[in-house]
């Protein structure tokens, strides 16, 4: 961008339509401003009106500049885009070698500084690219571009058994994650350090499994001591789950508050819990707004309700990965985890992303969520130990690795192939969890 001109759209006054020293210096304020906004409000909650307050401009001068607050997310995005293009530019040559491993572990930790430089836009990135809005197709047109320049360093390595484009969607999703955990305080107090330098074992193994022993163990960065992950005690829900609002209530009306849920669920995921209005939920499930306060007190108490429901769920599915064997030949019953795991995304997506993303003031969503979470690491934890390997790995590190990708990468694969269907990820992630965890084991 900065080879372009910056032109203004049509002012108000007599001025040229090439912004001068001082306008560029209002077009800065401007964004400076909106990418305050956007770390203490979110993108969502910041209006046009509160980035003119805060740049000390109208309406009508902040409109001669961007469009809107679309746009000037749009121009953020490019900057600290340019800043991670400009990190890929510099990857050594890498492949199965120390030299190759190294220069894949340089490159992890530049992508963390680049993250760290433009924290704000990484978070609201992945909120905004999560729910449909307008923003999206610019977020996804970036992310392509820079999978298919991934894919190209890794075409050149001669990667092995596994599509370049595809390898660079599982890093770039990968890493962009577990930099999104590193940065949102969700990774219990991990050294950092330690996470890039276990997620470096886990890509090097993943594009390049015949690395030796002594390739993975060259790493001169510390790679184990995290501590233990220590689960917070389940919090009181007594009282507001579906089953025990419905329990005493006619079959008809049981049934009413079922849709309601499900309406709820459903217009979280797709557009976002701040987002969603009653209306919108009331239109889906096909009732009036007086049937929906009928049952519920506000959006707030619905999102209790789905969010007990889909930490129940979350609880299941940890009970059920802890009796898992993740290299067994037989891979049967894993993939049917996977595919239950998939589905429980689909549906709870949208108020799982409240509890992870620390956007609720509600102290009780907040501790189910985290309860939650933390069994399930736990149970990851624990699937992960049930094979020794035969060089440096942290537990924690890499529950936290396995939960971005069942996480971020089935999101990842549809938003670049649309047409992907669950077994395809499946495969997959399946692929990917062998590689990466199993491919040195004793």
């Amino acid at each position: 961008m900065s080879d372009n001109t910056i032109v203004r759209r049509s002012s108000y006054g007599p001025s040229s339509p090439e912004v001068g020293r001082r306008g560029a210096d209002t077009r800065r304020k401007i964004v400076d401003v909106s990418l305050r906004l956007f770390a203490e409000q979110g993108f969502f909650n910041t209006s046009v009106d509160a980035i003119a307050k805060g740049a000390g401009v109208s309406r009508a001068t902040l409109y001669q500049y961007f469009p809107g607050k679309d746009e000037i997310f749009v121009e953020l995005l490019n900057e600290c885009g340019a800043a991670l293009i400009r990190v890929a530019r510099r990857i050594g040559q890498l492949g199965p070698t120390e030299i190759g491993l190294d220069n894949l572990h340089w490159w992890l930790g530049e992508w963390s500084w680049v993250f760290e430089k433009y924290r704000t836009m990484f978070v609201q990135w992945a909120v905004v690219a999560s729910v449909d809005t307008e923003v999206g197709p610019e977020v996804m047109g970036f992310i392509t571009k820079y999978n298919k320049r991934l894919a190209e360093r890794l075409e050149d390595a001669e990667v092995d058994g596994i599509d370049p484009v595809t390898a660079a969607t599982v890093v770039s999703a990968l890493v962009h994650r577990l930099n999104l955990y590193i940065h949102t305080d969700r990774v219990y107090d991990a050294d950092p350090d330690l996470l890039i330098s276990n997620l470096s074992l886990f890509l090097q193994l993943l594009v390049f499994p015949q690395s030796s022993d002594t390739v993975l163990g060259s790493l001169a960065h510390r790679i184990v001591g995290s501590e233990p992950i220590e689960s917070p005690p389940a919090p009181k829900t007594a009282g507001i789950s579906v089953e025990e609002r419905t329990e005493a209530l006619s079959k008809r009306a049981a049934a009413t508050v079922r849709s309601l849920v499900d309406a709820g669920a459903a217009q979280f995921t797709s557009k976002g819990y701040f987002r969603t209005s009653v209306d919108d939920i009331v239109a889906d499930a096909g009732f009036a707004r007086g049937t929906f306060y009928k049952y519920f007190s506000e959006k707030q108490d619905l999102l209790l309700a789905v969010t007990v429901e889909s930490a129940g769920r979350a609880l299941e599915l940890a009970d059920r990965m802890r009796g898992l064997d993740l290299g067994a030949d037989d891979d049967t019953e894993l993939r049917t985890w996977l595919s239950d795991f998939m589905a429980y995304l689909g549906k709870y997506s949208g108020s799982i992303d409240v509890w992870t993303e620390q956007t609720t003031d509600d102290e009780l969503i907040a501790a189910i969520g985290a309860h939650a979470q933390a069994s399930m690491d736990l149970a990851l934890e624990a699937a992960l130990t049930s094979a020794q390997r035969t060089y440096p790995f942290d537990p924690v590190a890499g529950a936290l690795i396995l939960r971005a990708l069942i996480t971020r990468l089935p999101e990842a694969l549809r938003e670049m192939a649309p047409d992907a269907t669950d077994d395809q990820i499946i495969e997959l992630l399946v692929a990917c969890i062998r590689r990466g965890f199993f491919s040195h084991t004793i």
